[in-house]
């Protein structure tokens, strides 16, 4: 926290999505993670969406990488530790402690069972792999 006690506003984004290059990717994600005055609590969030053609049964999302100078409060986000849900996105939000002032990537894996809108009965798994930087002091 700053020293009046407030947060810093800013925020790192980096989009990742896989697809073709005719066609959409049926499912996209983002992550953000606050960028923090000095070391304690970060907050990061991620968000999933499938496209027009799916909606989305489940998901989770894995942390698989942080700086060294971070820690995650848990390693996997269930499903029911979703933040917000609609047919065709989910939004995860998450805590991270940075021991010290740095700056580096995180990743972290998201994964859903997305079903054909035209055929509920069919469904599959679907991962993409998300980054943001991790941001803490100067």
């Amino acid at each position: 926290m700053h020293r009046l006690g407030y947060r810093l506003a800013y925020a790192s984004v980096l989009v990742v999505s896989v697809a073709q290059a005719d066609e959409p990717a049926p499912l996209q994600a983002t992550m953000t993670c606050d960028r923090a005055a000095e070391p304690g609590r970060v907050k990061c969030s991620i968000e999933a969406k499938v496209d027009a053609t799916r909606t989305m049964a489940w998901g989770d999302v894995a942390i698989l990488q942080l700086p060294d100078f971070a820690t995650a409060l848990k390693g996997r986000i269930g499903a029911s530790d979703a933040t917000a849900r609609d047919a065709t996105s989910t939004k995860w939000a998450f805590g991270l402690v940075a021991k010290k002032a740095g700056q580096g990537e995180a990743r972290a894996r998201v994964r859903v069972v997305a079903c054909e809108v035209a055929q509920p009965s069919k469904c599959a798994p679907l991962t993409i792999e998300v980054r943001a930087m991790l941001s803490v002091g100067n």
